[in-house]
């Protein structure tokens, strides 16, 4: 793959991750508050419990625990992890190359 190609890739991998870390947002949200308004302090701590429960999925999938996909909340963590682990190979695949 091109340097050019995979900027692109990575671009998009990065946009999508973004995208799909604010479905786990208003995914926990829903859950927590059943759709009435937030505050912007409640906004800043579901986004600081969906970094949690990110790399909480993360460590999990790494240690080889088996992980239930079952909710809602659970798949979007799923996606959400597959999303970083392409990111990551792009980014590993850039560092070979320059070596």
């Amino acid at each position: 793959m091109s340097g050019r190609a995979r900027k692109t890739q990575l671009e998009q991998l990065c946009f999508d991750r973004d995208a799909k870390f604010d479905e786990i947002v208003s995914c926990l949200s829903r859950e927590l508050y059943s759709r009435s308004p937030v505050s912007e302090q409640d906004h800043n701590n579901l986004i600081e419990e969906a970094e949690i429960l990110t790399d909480n999925w993360a460590a999990a999938e790494d240690n080889h625990r088996p992980l239930d996909l079952t909710t809602a909340l659970q798949k979007l963590l799923s996606e959400h992890q597959e999303i970083c682990k392409q990111i990551i190979e792009i980014l590993d695949s850039g560092r070979s190359e320059e070596y």
